[in-house]
């Protein structure tokens, strides 16, 4: 799974403070990926956020984060159409760095990513992430990706050895405590499922509406 960080880089400070005055930039972004506001005003954001970006190689991959998230928005207020076209975007830009001949577990990871939430080439997403995974080994937001994506294609058995996985590194990460206890549900373990759901909920507040908004609930 995708870490969106709210860092906003250096030279976009300026812009995004003379586009969007009433905003702080970090304020900006944070709307942007925050999946428990109203998709109007997410979508919103991001909308101010993306032409800011430019085509500059440094702001790629956050460029198609942004993306991802108002496509998810989109998605939540029953725009197929827009949603459709941002997740595409997203994977096309997400895919310009591994076309220049990059061969990084974290770019491969970005597109399964990415197409784990659209559910757009799902078997693409799959190769994306065995191929970061071949690169980096026990590479665990490979595993957390991986595991999502299986959530969402019905292999739960699959999704909880990924997750079992990235929790014995990161016994505390919440977005995989989460997708485990989903998983966990799915396969008849009531118990266990509520009990991590709850426990990742208090370590991170608004995974539920995060993971509704990418498509998976309890």
């Amino acid at each position: 799974m995708m870490r969106v960080s709210l860092a906003v880089p250096a030279f976009l400070v300026c812009a995004l403070s003379a586009s969007a005055a009433e905003l702080t930039p970090r304020e900006l972004e944070r709307r942007c990926h925050d999946y428990t506001l109203a998709a109007e005003m997410q979508s919103a954001a991001c909308t101010q956020l993306i032409p800011l970006y430019g085509d500059r190689v440094e702001t790629i991959g956050i460029k198609a984060l942004a993306h991802l998230a108002r496509g998810t928005a989109y998605r939540r207020s029953g725009d197929a159409a827009r949603s459709d076209a941002d997740f595409r975007e997203a994977i096309r830009l997400d895919t310009i760095p591994l076309q220049s001949g990059s061969m990084e577990a974290l770019l491969y990871n970005d597109r399964c990513w990415v197409r784990a939430i659209a559910m757009i080439e799902s078997d693409l997403a799959l190769a994306d992430c065995n191929e970061a995974l071949r690169l980096r080994p026990n590479f665990s937001a490979a595993l957390d990706s991986r595991a999502f994506l299986q959530l969402k294609r019905g292999q739960y058995r699959e999704a909880l050895v990924d997750y079992e996985a990235v929790l014995k590194e990161s016994p505390k990460d919440p977005y995989s405590i989460f997708g485990r206890g989903v998983a966990k549900l799915r396969t008849g373990d009531a118990a266990g499922g509520n009990a991590d759901l709850v426990a990742a909920t208090v370590l991170q507040s608004g995974l539920r509406e995060e993971f509704a908004a990418y498509g998976v609930t309890p």
